[in-house]
């Protein structure tokens, strides 16, 4: 429990810091330290995938026979709303990375929902939102060049590449030849299968790889002295483009606040000493919404702890489990009538054991 209630304050620590920055930069956690989407490939391998992208194409163009026409969403995105797919003014979809924000939005539910069903999700969401515009079809065509880039890259085997992953984790030295070489045919393979797409869904995020990688080649560099690392970094950091630079500095930003929010909650800092600390750090409007968040989450853990204690009472009454499950339904939705407030409490639920 004790652990949980970490993980609970770890989560919530790093959203008011969003909140206060008001944005969340792509740049923020070295992507060496976050798992891949999925194995790596050889160049070799990465041929013999993209050679069977016709067969990823054509068979996803009839995945959405016999599949569920439920209009309701999966579960676990109950209470939320699809992001918007953008147009170009003229009918025809935006080449942006908004688009593959609209698809990642759904493929989070691939693990609970067939291949099928959540391709007719898909195809009826976007034609919610399309319908009757040239970019229909569009965003359908991409839908299907997107899955067949998912499907050629979860065949290829993993390699050393994400062994060195695995190995900058855990703290030892990465393969950096090896990252560079999985960066490569990533790539490729990107630009192989989304063609005119690829740069405005991968575009930004392997720039950062990147940059990432020749960064970590400078601080790994025993060749070099600290003055001389600090030079090479800083004109990595000015060849950068400007928008670039901006999410660093985001991203420096929420670290810093995430530091200084962290380190007042494990002091047990009350909520004027949290405002001093981010007014110090981000200045006093991302202050402001810090602690307005902080005010509305103890609220929500006030009520979730009234909510808990009459949880506990109904367990206590040893019922069927059907009748307790409905009792405890029943009685959450008495607290908590918004949809994603329900689903935040039954999470903590199964989190202490205690969920139907």
């Amino acid at each position: 429990m004790r652990r949980l209630d970490r993980q609970r304050g770890s989560a919530r620590s790093q959203w008011l810091v969003f909140v206060a920055v008001g944005v969340v930069s792509a740049g923020a956690a070295l992507w060496l330290n976050r798992p891949p989407a999925a194995g790596d490939a050889s160049a070799p391998q990465a041929a013999n995938a993209a050679s069977s992208v016709q067969t990823a194409l054509a068979s996803s163009k009839g995945m959405a026979t016999g599949a569920s026409m439920a209009d309701a969403l999966p579960a676990s995105l109950d209470g939320s709303s699809p992001p918007h797919l953008p147009t170009d003014g003229h009918g025809h979809l935006a080449r942006t990375r908004a688009v593959r924000d609209f698809f990642d939005y759904f493929l989070t539910t691939q693990n609970e929902i067939s291949a099928a069903t959540l391709d007719a999700l898909v195809r009826r969401q976007i034609a919610a939102q399309l319908d009757g515009t040239p970019a229909a079809d569009e965003a359908v065509t991409v839908w299907q060049r997107y899955n067949a880039y998912l499907t050629a890259l979860a065949q290829v085997p993993q390699n050393s590449a994400t062994q060195s992953q695995n190995q900058s984790q855990s703290g030892a030295k990465p393969d950096l030849d090896a990252l560079q070489l999985s960066l490569d045919q990533r790539d490729a393979l990107g630009a192989r299968l989304m063609g005119e797409w690829n740069e405005p869904f991968f575009g930004a995020e392997s720039q950062q790889q990147h940059t990432d990688l020749a960064r970590l080649r400078i601080a790994s560099d025993g060749s070099l002295s600290s003055a001389q690392k600090a030079a090479r970094l800083a004109a990595l950091d000015a060849a950068l483009p400007p928008e670039t630079r901006a999410a660093h500095e985001r991203a420096r930003q929420q670290q810093a606040a995430l530091d200084a929010i962290g380190h007042a909650q494990k002091q047990g800092a009350s909520l004027d000493t949290m405002r001093a600390q981010i007014t110090q750090t981000l200045g006093p409007e991302a202050a402001q919404r810090v602690v307005q968040m902080q005010q509305a989450e103890d609220a929500w853990q006030a009520r979730y702890a009234d909510y808990s204690s009459q949880r506990a009472q109904i367990d206590k009454q040893d019922l069927p489990p059907q009748q307790r499950d409905a009792q405890i339904t029943q009685l959450r939705r008495q607290f908590f009538t918004n949809p994603s407030d329900a689903m935040r409490a039954a999470s903590l639920d199964r989190g202490s054991g205690s969920a139907n």
